[in-house]
C-alpha cells in the first residue's frame, strides 16, 4: 500500500462523510442537501428495494434504477459510489473508469455537477487493490453504503457527532447494518475499507477478513491479553509495533509481511470441477464433504505417485487399458495427469450433484487409501464448504463450465464466482480474479470528440457501437468507398483500443485452417518435414481476449463475403449464437473451447463483389447488419463535411453526387472516400482520380448496360452538366 495516498484518500473520504452527515450538505454541489433522510429513503427504495436482476453491466442497471430520482438523490448516490470507487488502484479500475462512472451517474441530475477538482486528485491514483468484491459485488457494496448512511442521517444530531467520533461505536453501527443485509458476504470487503476510510489511525487498511486472522495470529506475541476482537487485537498490535520502533508503520511492508502472509504458490492458483455423482454408480459427494477429500476413479489404471510424470501417467493408462482406442487413453491419461501433477495446493476445486454446487480449496498433494473401495482411492484433501448453492443461481458463464462430461474439467475462469457465492472470496488470487469471465463487461460510451474525428454523428455512431455490444457480431455493408474498413478499425479502438483490436482479410481460398488453426508444415532435424498445429488470427484473438474479459477485444474481418463463410467458422457457428458453450474443435478434440464474451467481431461487406442477400440465413441471424450508403446518414454529406474541414473547395462533392444520380442504385454508387485527399483540390489531381480509380470502378460495374462509360461519366461531361445547372 503506498501509505501516503492512503492519507489522502482518507482524509478526502472522511471530508464527505462529516461534511453530509453532520450537516446534509453535498460535497460535489455546494448548496444542495443531499444528505437527508428523504434522498437517503428515495435511493433506498428505488436501487436496494428495486433489485435488479438482469446480467447488465452496474452503470447500466443503475441508470435504470435512479436515473430519474431527485437530484438530491442522484448526487447522493455519486458521493457514495465516491467513497466506493476511491480507494481502487488503476490495477483494480483505471482512473478514467472511475470517473467516468461519477460523471454518468452525474449526468443523471437536472444542473450540472462535478467532482470538485480536490476530491478528484485523492481518488484519482488509489492505494488498494480490491479483491473480487470490487470487481463483482458492487451493488452488494452500493446497498451497504445507502443502508448505513440512511441510518446514520436519521439519528439525532448529537448521535451522529458521537458516531463520526467513536470508532469502535461507528464500528458497532456498520455491523450491525452488515448483520441485517442478505449481501453481508459480498459487502463485507466495503465494511472493512470504510473502517480504515475514516478511522485510519485505528483501522488497518485490510479489506479482506482472512488477512486480518493470518495479521493477528502471526503477531500474537505482541498482545499482553487477547481480546478475541480482530480489529481490538490488531490496533493493538500496531500500537505496540510503533513504540518499540518508534513510528508508523505498515503490515504489508517489510519485515512485517513475510511474516503473515502465506508464501505465494509455484504457479498461479487454478479452479477445478471433479465430478463425483457417479462413481462407479455411487455418489461420492457425501463422503467427499464428510470426510474432507474429492476423488477419480479410473480403478483399472494401477496405483501412480503424486506429481507423476505425463509418460508415467501414459504408461500406466496403456498397461490398464491395453484394449481401449488411442483417443480414450490420452483422455484418460491427461484426466489423470491433471488430478495427480497438475492440481496443486491452494487450488480452488467444484462439484456438482443435480442442482447443488460445492465449492472447497485443495490442501495436500494426491495420495491413496482404498478403505473404501478402489473407486474411491485416488484422492485429495480438500477443505469442502459443506453449504450448496443452487447452480441456477449462478452466472450464465459458470453454469455453462459446468455442463463439462469429463470427470476433471478447468474452472479458473469463473472459480471466483463460484468461490465468493461459496464464502471463499479471501481464498481467491489476484490472478484468478483478472480472469473472471462474470465479471460485467466495460465497455465505453462514444464520445462527441469521436464522433467529430469521423465527421459522423455521434447518434448513429453509438446505435452502431450499442448493436454490436448487444450481438457480438456486427457486418458493415455497403459499396465501394464508403469507408467501411476504416470506421470498423476505428470504431474497434475506441471500444477496445488499439492494442485489443486486430484485422484479417478474407479472399476466395481462405479456409477454416487459416482462420482457426490447422496444420502447417515446419521443417524438422535431417530436412525432413513435420507438421505443427498452428493458431490461426481468431483463436490468437480469443486467447488474448481470456487475459482481461472485462474489456472488449474486437477483431475486423474485412472482405468477410469474399470467403466460403459456411467453410472459414465451421464449428463456430454455433458459438457465435451460444457464447457460453463450450465445443471441440476439429484439430483439438481433447480441449474445450468456448467464444469469451468480450470477444467482438466486425465485418466488412462490399456490396458489388456480392450481394447480401446472398448470406445464408444461419450467417445473418447471427450477425447485425449495419448499411453505409452514400445516400444514407452516415456517409451521406460526408465528403462535403470533410471538404468544409479541411477548407478545400465543394466541386468534388458536387462532381460525386452527380455521378451517383446517374447510376440511380445505391448498391453500386460511389463512395466519398475516393475524393477524401487533398489531391481533389487540383484540376489535375481531379482528372488523376477519375482516370486512374473512379472510371476503371464504374466501367466495371457496368459492363454491359453501357457502351461509353467516359461519354457519360467522364470528368469533362460532369463538369460541363454542373455548369449547366442552375445555381
Amino acid at each position: 500500500m503506498d501509505r501516503e495516498q492512503g492519507v489522502i484518500v482518507c482524509r478526502a473520504a472522511r471530508e464527505v462523510v462529516e461534511r453530509g452527515v453532520l450537516s446534509g450538505q453535498s460535497s460535489f454541489a455546494p448548496g444542495l442537501r443531499a444528505w437527508t433522510p428523504d434522498a437517503a429513503d428515495e435511493l433506498f427504495r428505488r436501487f436496494v428495494e428495486n433489485f435488479d436482476e438482469s446480467s447488465d453491466e452496474f452503470l447500466v442497471k443503475l441508470k435504470r434504477q435512479i436515473s430519474e430520482s431527485s437530484d438530491e438523490a442522484i448526487v447522493l448516490a455519486a458521493e457514495l459510489l465516491y467513497l466506493n470507487l476511491m480507494p481502487l488502484s488503476p490495477a483494480t479500475i483505471g482512473v478514467h473508469r472511475k470517473f467516468e462512472i461519477l460523471d454518468s451517474v452525474l449526468s443523471w441530475a437536472s444542473f450540472e455537477v462535478k467532482v470538485p477538482d480536490a476530491l478528484a486528485a485523492a481518488a484519482s491514483p488509489g492505494y488498494m487493490k480490491g479483491g473480487q468484491a470490487f470487481l463483482n459485488y458492487r451493488w452488494a457494496q452500493f446497498a451497504f453504503l445507502i443502508r448505513l448512511m440512511r441510518l446514520l442521517v436519521k439519528l439525532p444530531h448529537d448521535e451522529r457527532e458521537s458516531v463520526l467520533q467513536d470508532p469502535w461505536r461507528f464500528r458497532d453501527l456498520a455491523e450491525s447494518v452488515l448483520a441485517d443485509f442478505d449481501g453481508k458476504s459480498r459487502a463485507r470487503a466495503q465494511y472493512h475499507v470504510l473502517l480504515f476510510l475514516l478511522f485510519p489511525d485505528v483501522f488497518a487498511p485490510v479489506s479482506v477478513e482472512r488477512n486480518k486472522q493470518l495479521i493477528r495470529d502471526a503477531f500474537a506475541d505482541r498482545l499482553a491479553e487477547p481480546t478475541g476482537d480482530l480489529d481490538r487485537d490488531i490496533h493493538a498490535i500496531r500500537l505496540r509495533i510503533e513504540a518499540e520502533h518508534g513510528g508508523r508503520f505498515s503490515f504489508y511492508d517489510e519485515p512485517w509481511r513475510s511474516r503473515w502472509e502465506p508464501p505465494p504458490p509455484p504457479r498461479p492458483q487454478k479452479g477445478w470441477l471433479v465430478r463425483g455423482a457417479n462413481v462407479d454408480g455411487v455418489n461420492a459427494i457425501p463422503l467427499w464433504l464428510a470426510d474432507g477429500f474429492c476423488s477419480v476413479s479410473f480403478s483399472e489404471v494401477g496405483q501412480l505417485p503424486a506429481g507423476a510424470s505425463r509418460q508415467q501417467v501414459k504408461d500406466a493408462v496403456a498397461a490398464g487399458l491395453p484394449d481401449a482406442k488411442q483417443g480414450k487413453k490420452d483422455v484418460v491419461a491427461g484426466q489423470l495427469w491433471r488430478f495427480l501433477s497438475g492440481f496443486q495446493t491452494g487450488d480452488l476445486i467444484a462439484t456438482v450433484d443435480g442442482d447443488a454446487v460445492y465449492v472447497g480449496t485443495i490442501t495436500g498433494d494426491a495420495y491413496y487409501d482404498d478403505s473404501a473401495g478402489r473407486g474411491l482411492a485416488r484422492r485429495r484433501s480438500v477443505e469442502w464448504n459443506p453449504t450448496p448453492m443452487s447452480r441456477q443461481t449462478l452466472a450464465a458463464e459458470a453454469q455453462a463450465k459446468l455442463k463439462t462430461v469429463m470427470t476433471i474439467g478447468e474452472l479458473t475462469s469463473v472459480i471466483a464466482a463460484l468461490a465468493t457465492g461459496a464464502g471463499l472470496e479471501e481464498q481467491v488470487t489476484d490472478e484468478v480474479l483478472a480472469q473472471d469471465e462474470t465479471r460485467g463487461l466495460i465497455v465505453p460510451a462514444l464520445t462527441q470528440e469521436f464522433a467529430d474525428g469521423l465527421l459522423m454523428p455521434l447518434g448513429w455512431l453509438q446505435e452502431t457501437a450499442d448493436l454490436l455490444t448487444a450481438k457480438r457480431q456486427l457486418i458493415l455493408y455497403g459499396p465501394p468507398g464508403t469507408g467501411k474498413t476504416y470506421l470498423a478499425t476505428k470504431l474497434g479502438e475506441a471500444l477496445a483500443g488499439p492494442d485489443r483490436t486486430s484485422l484479417v482479410q478474407f479472399h476466395p481460398s481462405y479456409g477454416y485452417e487459416d482462420f482457426i488453426e490447422g496444420f502447417r508444415p515446419r521443417l524438422g532435424e535431417n530436412g525432413t518435414i513435420g507438421f505443427d498445429l498452428v493458431p490461426g488470427p481468431f483463436k490468437n484473438a480469443v486467447e488474448a481476449a481470456e487475459k482481461e474479459p472485462d474489456r472488449p477485444y474486437v477483431l475486423v474481418i474485412d472482405e468477410i463475403n469474399r470467403a466460403n463463410l459456411a467453410k472459414v467458422f465451421g464449428e463456430l457457428y454455433f458459438l457465435l449464437e451460444y457464447r457460453n458453450h463450450e465445443i471441440m474443435l476439429q484439430y483439438s478434440p481433447d480441449e474445450p473451447f468456448k467464444l469469451p464474451k468480450n470477444v467482438f467481431i466486425i465485418g466488412t461487406m462490399n456490396t458489388i463483389d456480392r450481394s447480401v442477400a446472398l448470406i445464408d440465413a444461419a450467417m445473418r441471424r447471427r450477425f447485425a447488419f449495419r448499411a453505409l450508403a452514400p445516400d444514407r446518414s452516415p456517409v451521406d454529406g460526408l465528403l462535403r463535411r470533410w471538404l468544409e474541414h479541411k477548407q478545400l473547395p465543394l466541386l468534388p462533392a458536387l462532381l460525386l453526387e452527380e455521378v451517383n444520380r446517374r447510376l440511380n442504385d445505391p448498391d453500386r454508387a460511389v463512395g466519398p472516400s475516393y475524393l477524401m485527399t487533398p489531391d481533389v483540390a487540383t484540376r489535375r489531381g481531379l482528372e488523376l482520380i477519375w482516370a486512374a480509380e473512379i472510371l476503371p470502378l464504374l466501367e466495371d460495374q457496368l459492363y454491359g448496360k453501357v457502351d461509353d462509360v467516359e461519354a457519360e461519366y467522364g470528368l469533362p461531361v460532369l463538369l460541363a452538366a454542373l455548369a449547366d445547372t442552375p445555381s
